[in-house]
């Protein structure tokens, strides 16, 4: 009977040993579980910051390509204001001469006038002398 007990203990031993593994064995699998979804969210987490790293990249590429071609247009700008300068001075200095001529030309039209009543007044003078005489 004392054997018995003592093969029963090493069996209940043995039991209780397996169990205790078992339950260690589970932990450990259940660790690991939980181990390896933390390492999968963080590599879907590090995929989605590559994707959103490209992304970034590709904006700041459009946004380059649309400075320079900005800089382009700027520097067109730039010249069509420089030509308009340059088209006004010359507009200002055309309107300066018109203006100097046409106050040449109405003191010549006012002399001419001035001749014209003068040689008239003459001719009245002439005429009216000659028509005097024969009367």
């Amino acid at each position: 009977s004392s054997g018995i007990n003592a093969e029963y203990g090493d069996s209940l031993m043995d039991d209780d040993s397996r169990q205790q593994n078992l339950a260690q064995l589970q932990e450990f699998t259940d660790d690991l579980e939980t181990t390896t979804a933390l390492i999968n969210e963080r590599e879907e987490a590090i995929r989605k910051l590559e994707t959103d790293m490209v992304t970034v990249n590709e904006i700041f590429r459009e946004i380059g390509t649309m400075v320079y071609e900005q800089g382009d247009m700027i520097d067109n700008i730039e010249h069509n204001v420089e030509v308009a300068r340059d088209r006004i001075d010359d507009g200002v200095v055309q309107l300066e001469k018109a203006s100097e001529y046409q106050s040449k030309y109405r003191k010549k039209v006012f002399f001419f006038l001035l001749i014209l009543v003068v040689f008239g007044i003459v001719l009245g003078i002439i005429i009216w002398a000659t028509t005097r005489k024969k009367n």
